[in-house]
């Protein structure tokens, strides 16, 4: 009597009614938490390339500026008590290929006890391109202690003082493949060493060699 035979059209019972609720109740919360991860999902990444473009607006402005293509920078190396300037200043504004260019390497504004006796750094040039040549500087009795593969060191002969002088001057001569162009030079791990024997300063600063 109880059996329910094919085409009993009786409502279930209760108790399966109210399963089938839940059920579509958890499915519900399943899918509105799963809608809702990823609606965070894409808001984080939406947030991420947002300020990652940002970023790369600074970066290519940054490069882009003019005062990136300074003829005649200079930088501030500092360690604790002791720092000085160092500006690099062109003998021309241009060259042609075969011809030669000049660049002072002048120090002032020593804060580095009796004064430097030692400069070091590391000219990053395309040597196919340019030959690189170190002049000493006598008026200011700075000498070469060595130049090989683009390692350069100064050393100060005597007198160290801390007044403002020229330690080195750099010739760059182009080749006959140079073509028309800006081309940079980067001196590295500039470096100096005070009377008292203390390095200091690790700066970068760059050139560019115009070529017409």
């Amino acid at each position: 009597m109880g059996d329910r035979r094919k085409g009993d059209r009786r409502a279930p019972e209760e108790g399966v009614i109210r399963i089938q609720k839940k059920n579509v109740g958890i499915y519900g919360a399943l899918i509105l938490i799963l809608v809702l991860a990823i609606a965070l999902n894409i808001v984080s990444w939406y947030a991420y390339f947002k300020s990652r473009n940002k970023y790369n607006s600074m970066v290519e402005h940054f490069y882009n500026s003019d005062n990136n293509n300074v003829e005649t920078p200079t930088i501030t190396t500092t360690n604790s008590n002791y720092s000085c300037d160092l500006s690099i200043n062109a003998s021309k504004e241009s060259i042609k290929p075969g011809e030669s260019i000049e660049y002072e390497l002048t120090v002032s504004n020593m804060n580095a006890g009796n004064g430097i006796k030692a400069f070091e750094t590391y000219i990053n040039y395309d040597s196919n391109l340019f030959d690189c040549t170190v002049k000493s500087n006598e008026e200011s009795n700075w000498s070469k202690a060595g130049f090989l593969e683009g390692y350069l060191t100064m050393i100060k002969n005597e007198n160290v003082n801390a007044e403002d002088q020229v330690i080195a001057k750099i010739v760059f001569t182009a080749k006959a493949n140079v073509t028309k162009n800006s081309y940079k030079v980067n001196f590295e791990k500039i470096k100096f060493t005070s009377e008292d024997d203390q390095v200091f300063g690790a700066g970068d600063s760059e050139i560019n060699i115009q070529v017409d």
